[in-house]
C-alpha cells in the first residue's frame, strides 16, 4: 500500500471512533505506523488527507452515462458504501471538501453528458450541480431518513424538468 493510501485508510478508520475535529497529525502518524516528516512530505494537514481521498476517488470513472439518473445512482452508491466517512467528514470542519466532491462529479459528469446539446448552457450544469450537492449534502445529515429512490426519483424529476425548460425557453428565444 502506498504511503498516501495508508494515511487516507487510517484517518477512515480513526473517523469510525472519533469526530475529524479531535483528530490530529501526530495521532494519525502514530495509528498508520508512520513519522511526521513522511506525513507532511505528502499533505499539508489533515484537511490535505480528506481532500486527497475525494480526489482518487473514482466514482463512475470511465462509465459512459447516457442520462442524470445513473450518474445520481453511482453517486449515492459511493455514499453508501463510504458513509461512515462521508458522514463524519460532512458533521467536520472539512464538509467544504464533500461538498466540493460532490459539485466536480456533477459538474463533470452532467458536462459529459450534455456536451453534444447545444440547447444546455452551463448555467445549467452548474445549476443542477450546485442542486444535486446540496441535497445529497442534505440527505447526509438527515441519516438518510428519504429513501434512496425517493430521492433519485425526487432529483431525477427536477432534472427533466429543468432540462426540458431550457430547452423550451430557448426556442422561444430563435
Amino acid at each position: 500500500m502506498k504511503t498516501e493510501q495508508k494515511f487516507q485508510e487510517g484517518l477512515k478508520t480513526l473517523l469510525k471512533t472519533k469526530p475529524l475535529d479531535e483528530i490530529n497529525v501526530i495521532m494519525l502518524c502514530d495509528y498508520v505506523k508512520s513519522n511526521r516528516q513522511t506525513f507532511y512530505y505528502h499533505f499539508r494537514d489533515i484537511a490535505d488527507v480528506v481532500d486527497s481521498t475525494f480526489l482518487k476517488s473514482k466514482v463512475g470513472y470511465g462509465k459512459k452515462f447516457l442520462d442524470y439518473e445513473p450518474i445520481l445512482k453511482e453517486m449515492i452508491n459511493y455514499i453508501s458504501t463510504n458513509y461512515q466517512y462521508v458522514s463524519a467528514i460532512n458533521k467536520s470542519y472539512a464538509s467544504d471538501k464533500l461538498y466540493s466532491f460532490f459539485f466536480s462529479y456533477f459538474y463533470l459528469k452532467v458536462g459529459n453528458l450534455l456536451k453534444n446539446h447545444s440547447y444546455v448552457g452551463q448555467e445549467i450544469i452548474r445549476y443542477i450541480s450546485v442542486l444535486s450537492s446540496q441535497e445529497l449534502i442534505f440527505w447526509i445529515s438527515n441519516k438518510r431518513k428519504e429513501k434512496n429512490v425517493l430521492l433519485i426519483k425526487r432529483l431525477n424529476t427536477i432534472w427533466r424538468y429543468l432540462v426540458t425548460q431550457y430547452q423550451s425557453d430557448m426556442k422561444r428565444v430563435f
